[in-house]
């Protein structure tokens, strides 16, 4: 049977009728909304084991449509560790992550209410709304390869100098270019290193203001002064672009973002249990959302995979699943991982990282190495 999820309802894409666009997404599981399949008349398309056959034919999908289904979850709520009266921060990184590893391995198996809707690990029911809306003024061509956008969170000094002399390197050995995003108000920034980044091609962007959290849901006058005051780096390096820490975002953060930078790149496609359960867009393209150039966040991020307890090798899989999908459907392949030691920094992960850049070197059918800013000159055009 369909799933019905609140207002969505769950089906398996058996068929997409006379639209070829849309046809990458058969055979997969998508969230549709209610009201949509009630005004089209698909309920009764809909087969006894959840399957649907979308009728050939025009279809009543508006723009609304696509952009209600990607906003539905593409804000937070306001976590504990924005409501701390001290920046969570104070709690020692190897204490947080063993925290979120126990939730993360507690939940695993519960996929069904954390991750019912954007689907876990990865969700593409907005594009196949606006493919079978036969939106016009694409951003991604269907012939192209899909664009790989790698990008670090740079949290901690050692995150810094663990760029500049692990992944780098291995990046530069494929022939990439990464963004990492830096917390300019929490902890001494080496220059010499992020000017070592700038020079060898790659670039950098800004992580909030000091990782406390609190940006997204402080009041206005005080959201706009912690946004203003991370504009330092910015000022100080050719930076373009925004990633809230902790992925936590509000409407009212991506309008102020919006006046600040080229683009955003804070809301994922699939956010499963972290920060928030069911969060994300359900979109692996780029779009405009408050004012704002977004650049999802399309592969799951590696924080996330190593506190649900999956092996690097699973991770590995993972990753080539999605992105090998995100590239049938015309989309961009975003990654983001840490450099610290208990994130990709680890030596396996680090090994892991490694297979899949080659995989995404090897695909040139598929793949095409690029930058956010690139990216985001496609949607500013």
């Amino acid at each position: 049977m369909a799933g019905v999820n609140g207002d969505l309802i769950a089906v398996r894409i058996r068929s997409v009728g006379d639209r070829p666009r849309a046809a990458w997404a058969e055979g997969l599981r998508v969230s549709l909304p209610a009201a949509l399949v009630d005004r089209a008349g698909w309920q009764q398309a809909i087969r006894p084991d959840g399957a649907i056959e979308i009728p050939s034919g025009a279809a009543p999908i508006g723009g609304d449509d696509v952009t209600r289904l990607r906003e539905q979850r593409a804000f937070t709520d306001r976590p504990l560790s924005a409501r701390l009266p001290v920046n969570y921060r104070l709690v020692p990184g190897w204490a947080r992550a063993a925290l979120a590893s126990c939730i993360g391995r507690l939940n695993r198996r519960q996929v069904a209410r954390w991750g019912a809707f954007p689907a876990w690990p990865i969700d593409l029911s907005a594009d196949l709304l606006a493919d079978l809306r036969g939106e016009a003024g694409a951003v991604l061509s269907d012939e192209s390869p899909a664009p790989v956008v790698l990008t670090h969170d740079i949290d901690s000094p050692q995150g810094l100098t663990r760029l500049v002399n692990q992944f780098l390197p291995a990046e530069e050995a494929v022939g990439a270019r990464s963004t990492s995003y830096l917390v300019p108000c929490a902890w001494p920034i080496d220059h010499g290193l992020v000017s070592d980044v700038i020079a060898r091609g790659h670039a950098v962007g800004v992580h909030g203001c000091d990782h406390s959290n609190t940006t997204p849901f402080a009041p206005p006058e005080e959201r706009r002064r912690r946004l203003d005051a991370a504009r330092s780096l910015a000022e100080r390096y050719p930076v373009s672009g925004y990633r809230a820490p902790s992925l936590l975002r509000t409407r009212a953060l991506l309008r102020d973002v919006g006046v600040r930078y080229r683009y955003d790149s804070s809301i994922p496609t699939s956010g499963g249990l972290f920060p928030t359960p069911n969060n994300g867009c359900a979109t692996a393209r780029p779009f405009r959302v408050e004012g704002a150039v977004e650049l999802p966040i399309t592969l799951p991020r590696d924080g996330s995979l190593r506190f649900l307890g999956c092996s690097p090798d699973e991770i590995l899989r993972t990753w080539v699943d999605c992105a090998d999908l995100i590239a049938r459907s015309h989309g961009i392949v975003m990654l983001l991982t840490h450099c610290e030691r208990r994130f990709t920094g680890h030596p396996a992960m680090f090994r892991a990282y490694c297979r899949f850049l080659e995989h995404l070197r090897d695909r040139t059918d598929r793949f095409v190495f690029s930058t956010a800013d690139a990216v985001a000159a496609l949607v500013s055009r």
